[in-house]
């Protein structure tokens, strides 16, 4: 637990320190690095997954996996509080996408699973280690095995942070985990109506 926390810290300094000029959003503004994320993901029956599926929506996206002990639930329960909060306008323009860096033990059908128990419209997606990394790499997440003593054998460490994507599929936005959901919902509310 430490460790996710200290890599959750570590990418959030990162992202501050990179001189971006704040457009009076409450979050990490990523806009100025122009990254279009791509990914080759599949969700539940086989379905793929591409950012391009979700043009005119802001898509939430998070890295965890379905047996975290603590951050991946605390966040889903966040966005699924955060929806609920929304207008129902709104929260109809938002997908939540989370995406499980722990192949061997998520099956695409888990992670929609377990993410559906949060709020029916999320969407739970995964693929080989590679397809992951490369997502991840984009959005500059990180995620290891650490082996742990016990029945599970190991744990994802993984950062804390979730990301905005915007409608016209921009990646806008890094969101801490210990954002405020008035903060969150106020910086979505301004990529929603610049679309």
């Amino acid at each position: 637990m430490k460790r996710r926390t200290c890599l959750g810290l570590m990418l959030a300094a990162l992202l501050g320190a990179c001189g971006q000029p704040q457009t009076g959003f409450k979050n990490t503004d990523l806009s100025a690095e122009r990254i279009f994320p791509s990914a080759q993901l599949a969700s539940a029956h086989g379905q793929p997954v591409d950012f391009k599926q979700f043009h005119g929506k802001l898509v939430i996206v998070f890295f965890g996996y379905t047996s975290c002990p603590d951050v991946c639930p605390s966040a889903m329960r966040k966005y699924a509080s955060l929806l609920r909060n929304l207008r129902t306008k709104e929260a109809e323009q938002i997908q939540v996408l989370f995406i499980s860096v722990d192949p061997a033990r998520d099956t695409p059908e888990k992670a929609d699973t377990y993410v559906k128990w949060f709020n029916p419209g999320f969407l739970g997606a995964t693929g080989t280690d590679a397809q992951i990394a490369d997502v991840a790499r984009q959005f500059k997440a990180i995620y290891s095995k650490q082996p742990v003593a016990g029945g599970m054998g190991y744990v994802m460490d993984h950062s804390a942070l979730a990301y905005v994507v915007d409608p016209q599929g921009q990646l806008r936005l890094a969101i801490p985990e210990t954002a405020g959901i008035e903060s969150i919902a106020d910086d979505l509310r301004q990529l929603l109506s610049a679309k």
